[in-house]
């Protein structure tokens, strides 16, 4: 009887410990948030199991992240409003970069999806950078024009970008890869 009693004072703390592990999926970087609620400065890589009695420990996609910007309405040359434009943008962080722009840049840069339960990295920032890039690649076109030269207008909204990105020194950090109009 003494026995079992232990080995079930064991199995309860085994299975009670099971909730207190997180790991890190594929295309996500982990980060170490301390008790004291401090950012940890080493990244935790996908597969890796990472203990939360103490502290916890945040994931962040890396990989592919999408940004939608529908219905925009940027003027061209000849003053007129485009209606209904719309630009995806995919973009990727370099993990070894995830837990310094998380902890230094504006959290207003990044994004909280409740649905996929995920924070995305520089969202808000990539997204506002494209948006105004595109603003001002559209006006060098005439109405007639944009449709036309719509892979240039892309090629020009991701160089624009990437010099942005490169001025503020994020050119390392993030990656734009793709960008469609």
């Amino acid at each position: 009887l003494n026995r079992f009693i232990k080995l079930s004072i064991l199995a309860a703390a085994v299975v009670s410990m099971t909730g207190c592990l997180t790991r890190i999926q594929t295309g996500e970087v982990g980060v170490r948030v301390d008790a004291s609620k401090q950012i940890q400065g080493a990244e935790l890589m996908p597969g890796s199991w990472n203990q939360t009695v103490v502290g916890d420990v945040l994931t962040f996609p890396t990989k592919d992240i999408t940004v939608q910007l529908d219905n925009k309405t940027p003027m061209t040359a000849d003053n007129s409003a485009l209606a209904d434009f719309d630009i995806t943008i995919v973009y990727g962080i370099n993990p070894s970069a995830v837990a310094e722009l998380y902890s230094t840049k504006s959290k207003a840069f990044h994004t909280y999806d409740e649905i996929e339960k995920d924070t995305y990295l520089m969202y808000n920032y990539i997204g506002t950078l494209v948006n105004n890039a595109a603003y001002k690649v559209i006006r060098k076109y005439t109405n007639l024009q944009v449709a036309d030269a719509r892979m240039q207008i892309e090629q020009e909204i991701k160089d624009s970008v990437m010099e942005q990105l490169k001025t503020e020194k994020l050119d390392a950090a993030i990656s734009l890869t793709v960008v469609q109009v």
